[in-house]
């Protein structure tokens, strides 16, 4: 059941009954809570959880021993985040176990546990760096002294958000009231929700609240191409996930991502606005949002999953591909990836060509290096629409303010430079005489063919030439002959653009991957 209904005290937009499971298949009956900012959690509030928070005390405090063995070529299985860096003393935190490997197959180590020794060893006041290196010299076994925190997420921003280790094992956990006590404290739990079932008062508590700012909601299990049916999943920038939504039936589950899409697009262009402010003209971020990247084999191979999360952002002339999205200025300049836009190519892959897999709204980021090239999905064609255009008006404002490029390159094995001017058009500078031996505009250029290698070929229409099809052909050798093709392709876009503004709207796609 799910019911759009305001309720001016909470800034509630939508609520309704679900259904929700943890990756054990082990459902409660919960309600969805949705305002603007936030996605809230709620359990029938029985009465039956301890009163007391001493249990969760003493767990924290207490240090379990773990024996890790490594595999015959494996590592451990884990990653760390945290340490004494700068004058912050940060613990050393668990914030990645990897499915199939001995941290994981162990059974006793968890995303949050805090590390405090290593084979016997204090780890307090040790760098990141430092741990490591006592965890890679320990051999083929090492013995970890850890301990549970239940309020560890903030540290873990940079390395437990979007991986799939639910936070939602609290909604099983009869110790939920006592360590979500913060979460019952925030603007939904100012007054309890009542329900009237059966003629019975039936009471709700708060269990925990996802904040929807670059929050990312899916319907495919995790790292899958599989969709699941009727259920949906949000994972909150910290990392904290909603657990597995069941709703009733599809009318349900589409209102349900429509409002919760809607209200992360909305937070999301807050944040772009209020970054702009501090960022030169020509860094401004014009795009940012979550997309799903297929893997590599090698990547499948130790993680088991075959599609990965990426935060994507265009800023300023570059897009940058991030883990986990960057929460301040420092963490801008930490990408995985990171190209110029004129320097990488955007091409669609339709759903009724060839896939990699089962996953729609797929295209293809290809860069002159070639590897990597990034095969992407988003979840819903409009998720790939507002990319799109928002990467080509990056484009088109990116080359108006550059102008021009020039390219070194042979033509009629002699040194030349290929020009691209957003103003001129394409002509070539014969080095030797220092002059321009041939002009076109973008209008004129009919074919481009590359070997991927060496040579470019461009094809011009040409009234003064002699052939009877009026087509002049140019063969053009160059080192970096892919970056030359996909700037030529960026000039003839931001060219389009200037001369017909509505270009973006009704030709949606420039680029298509069976080209």
């Amino acid at each position: 059941m799910s019911v759009t209904k305001s309720h001016h005290n909470l800034d509630v937009v939508h609520h309704g009954i679900v259904l929700i499971s943890d990756e054990n298949s082990t459902s409660r009956s919960s309600r969805l809570l949705l305002s603007k900012d936030e996605l809230c959690i709620q359990v029938n509030d029985d009465g039956t959880a301890e009163p007391e928070e001493a249990k969760d005390i003493l767990m924290e405090n207490a240090t379990r021993q773990v024996v890790i063995v490594k595999k015959p070529d494996s590592g451990f299985g884990l990653s760390i985040k945290g340490g004494s860096e700068n004058a912050q003393n940060m613990p050393i935190v668990i914030s990645k176990i990897f499915k199939g490997l001995p941290a994981d197959e162990c059974g006793e180590l968890f995303i949050g546990d805090a590390i405090v020794e290593v084979n016997g060893i204090s780890i307090e006041g040790q760098s990141h760096d430092e741990v490591v290196n006592m965890l890679k010299s320990s051999g083929d076994q090492v013995t970890l002294g850890v301990r549970h925190f239940t309020h560890m997420t903030p540290f873990l921003k940079p390395a437990q958000s979007l991986q799939p280790d639910s936070t939602l094992d609290q909604l099983f956990d009869g110790r939920s009231t006592r360590s979500n006590k913060a979460q019952s404290e925030s603007r939904f739990s100012d007054s309890k929700w009542q329900q009237h079932i059966d003629g019975r008062e039936k009471k709700w508590k708060t269990l925990t609240s996802l904040p929807l700012a670059m929050a990312y909601v899916t319907r495919y299990l995790w790292g899958t191409d599989n969709i699941r049916s009727n259920s949906f999943e949000v994972r909150a920038v910290d990392g904290r996930s909603s657990g597995i939504v069941h709703c009733e039936d599809t009318s349900a589950l589409e209102q349900w991502i429509a409002h919760i899409s809607k209200h992360i697009l909305s937070l999301n262009h807050k944040s772009i606005k209020m970054s702009n402010k501090y960022l030169h003209q020509s860094e401004q971020i014009s795009y940012i949002g979550w997309v799903n990247e297929y893997l590599n084999d090698d990547d499948q191979e130790e993680l088991k999953i075959r599609w990965q999360p990426r935060f994507l952002i265009l800023k300023g002339s570059d897009v940058c591909f991030f883990d986990v999205p960057p929460l301040n200025s420092e963490d801008l300049n930490k990408c995985v990836y990171l190209y110029k836009c004129y320097d990488v190519a955007v091409k669609q892959v339709p759903n009724t060509s060839p896939r990699r897999d089962k996953r729609d709204n797929c295209f293809l980021i290809e860069t002159p290096i070639q590897i990597p090239n990034h095969y992407l999905s988003f979840e819903s064609p409009s998720g790939f629409e507002l990319f799109e255009q928002a990467y080509y008006r990056t484009v088109y404002n990116t080359v108006s303010q550059m102008q021009s490029r020039t390219f070194a390159c042979n033509f009629e094995e002699r040194p030349s430079g290929i020009v691209f001017d957003i103003k001129q058009g394409i002509s070539l500078y014969d080095i030797p005489t220092k002059s321009y031996i041939w002009q076109y505009r973008f209008r004129d250029l009919q074919a481009v063919a590359d070997d991927g290698k060496l040579c470019v070929q461009l094809s011009f229409t040409d009234d003064r030439s002699l052939n009877s099809d009026k087509i002049e052909v140019k063969d053009i050798e160059c080192e970096d002959v892919v970056t030359v093709v996909f700037n030529l392709h960026s000039f003839v876009l931001a060219k389009i653009v200037s001369t017909d503004p509505d270009y973006l709207k009704s030709n949606r796609y420039v680029g298509n991957a069976e080209d």
